[in-house]
């Protein structure tokens, strides 16, 4: 049975930061109200639905004779700290469609999110007693590890 004197009850953490985070967005809606458009993108940054202008020198002329308004252009960049680079473990499986099996050292092309890299794994499984063990190939339907040198 449903127990709606539970649910109607006493409100919980959540509710509080949910009540104090509309405080706050009325606080800063009766401030900055007064104000032109420039001085509260200069306070508050781009609010959704805003345009943003983007001029971008030196472009090919190909890109100009092909363009399509039709399609959405892409931009995008790197943080600071997405540039790094170092060890990456993982845990994988290979999956059972691929039918050749990984070995070691072999080259491999990663998809990560919208990166792709090669570079070449190498696989280990963990012991009982935590030792990494290296693997000449994945196993077949288990689990294992792999470390490669990747963006972090």
């Amino acid at each position: 049975m449903f127990d709606a004197e539970y649910d109607e009850g006493e409100s919980t953490y959540f509710d509080d930061l949910k009540g104090e985070m509309q405080k706050q967005a009325q606080l800063n809606r009766a401030e900055f109200e007064d104000q032109d458009g420039e001085a509260r993108v200069q306070y508050e940054g781009f609010r959704p639905g805003m345009y943003v202008r983007v001029e971008i020198e030196n472009v090919p002329c190909e890109f100009v004779q092909n363009f399509d308004p039709h399609y959405p252009i892409i931009l995008g960049g790197l943080g600071n700290s997405e540039g790094n680079v170092g060890y990456v473990q993982m845990r994988l499986k290979k999956h059972r469609w691929y039918k050749k099996i990984l070995k070691s050292r072999d080259p491999i092309i990663f998809s990560v999110g919208w990166r792709r890299f090669q570079t070449i794994p190498l696989y280990y499984i963990e012991d009982h007693n935590g030792r990494q063990r290296l693997l000449k190939y994945t196993p077949q339907h288990m689990h294992c590890g792999a470390a490669f040198w990747g963006k972090i």
